[in-house]
């Protein structure tokens, strides 16, 4: 058995399970007031907030101390929130710590990925990785729509419970060998570099040097590449999916019971899975994926005031193909892993910002108006050019 698979794998599905399983039951962790919907907003949106905010920082941080050392504080962040929304009501206390949660996540990823990247069968063991991440998504609103029944934070309790047997495996020997072969001879190329000039090192790897570094790299790939097109598109994809994925527990709360609601969400998770092999095996350039994947999401987000599960389906469909297309894209541009996790800030970013702004003109103008005008704004993108 490869346990450094084991580790991993299960720590990917416990996090991812845990962030998600929180969505079928938001109205209820809101307090289901009139503030309700805003409160909802703000729960799911401080996840993916944290994730956005810690991502690129946190990455680099774990080029400098090491990945196992990120992994272990990610997956510790996540258990420890975890057991907070477990037994706190308070919406304050909730957001809180739903933000924390997502800090882990942007612990999490850049530094698995890091890791992955350097095992000979990567690129198997990235599909793999990928398909864990959403079943893990899948797990988490779907158990959480079927245990609400026996208490409303079963599901969260139980990935909390997950996320603290992979917070062992990582702390034990088992998670120490996640710490490749080729990380310890560069990290003793490095200290013998250090020890032979320690001065002209301090000054060539200062945080300050290494930050204006990143700036520099930043300030090119926005401006003399189509990167900043690309990474809009990621923000309004994932802003306007994420809008409804947010506020549909309040929207069909009078026509879907919370099984009902975890298993329609589940299966857009499904739907991105096979999305995106499918996507990954087609001989279409990155660009028609993308268009595809923005049609079928649009589509999916008209259908969801009639017909949610196909909504869902249409939704995590297209999501999963639009994914795909967006990092071929960007792939092209380049395959660092800066630039790749930079792109991964845009998906946050839309997760983020999309349901809070959302919920602003949802009191106004309703719920069916918005997710219109969401699918509407969505389509538009189809008019912006990139190669």
């Amino acid at each position: 058995m490869n346990f450094k698979k084991l580790t991993l794998y299960f720590s990917v599905f416990a996090l991812q399970g845990l962030s998600n399983a929180v969505i079928p039951i938001l109205p209820e962790l809101a307090g289901g007031d009139s503030k309700g919907s805003a409160i909802s907003s703000l729960l799911y949106s401080g996840y993916f907030m944290g994730a956005f905010l810690a991502l690129v920082p946190l990455g680099i941080l774990a080029d400098r101390i090491g990945n196992l050392r990120v992994i272990r504080f990610g997956m510790l962040l996540t258990a420890l929130s975890g057991f907070v929304i477990s037994f706190s009501n308070s919406p304050w206390i909730l957001g809180i710590f739903r933000f924390l949660e997502g800090v882990g996540c942007g612990a999490f990823f850049p530094a698995a990925f890091s890791i992955l990247a350097e095992w000979e069968d990567s690129q198997q063991s990235l599909g793999e990785f990928n398909f864990l991440l959403n079943a893990g998504l899948a797990a988490g609103v779907f158990f959480s729509g079927m245990f609400a029944g026996f208490g409303i934070k079963t599901a969260i309790v139980s990935f909390t419970f997950l996320a603290g047997l992979s917070c062992i495996l990582l702390l034990s020997k088992i998670g120490k060998l996640l710490s490749s072969n080729r990380n310890d001879k560069k990290e003793k190329k490095l200290t013998l570099l250090e020890s032979e000039n320690p001065v002209r090192n301090q000054q060539d790897t200062s945080l300050l040097t290494e930050l204006k570094s990143y700036l520099q790299k930043t300030r090119k790939t926005l401006f003399k590449t189509n990167f900043g097109k690309i990474w809009g598109i990621s923000v309004l994809f994932y802003g306007t999916t994420g809008l409804l994925t947010a506020n549909y527990a309040d929207y069909s709360a009078g026509f879907l019971t919370k099984p009902e609601l975890g298993l329609a969400i589940s299966a857009s998770y499904l739907a991105a899975m096979l999305g995106s092999l499918i996507a990954g095996r087609v001989s279409i350039n990155s660009k028609n994926i993308v268009r595809t994947g923005i049609i079928l999401a649009a589509v999916g987000i008209l259908l969801s005031v009639k017909l949610p599960f196909l909504a869902f389906i249409l939704i995590g469909a297209g999501g999963g193909a639009a994914v795909v297309g967006l990092i071929t894209a960007v792939s092209r541009i380049s395959s660092s892993g800066f630039v790749m996790g930079f792109f991964n800030t845009g998906i946050y970013a839309g997760l983020g910002l999309g349901p809070v702004l959302g919920s602003f003109f949802l009191e106004p103008l309703g719920y069916e108006t918005v997710f219109f005008g969401s699918a509407v704004a969505l389509l538009a993108v189809l008019f912006v050019k990139f190669e």
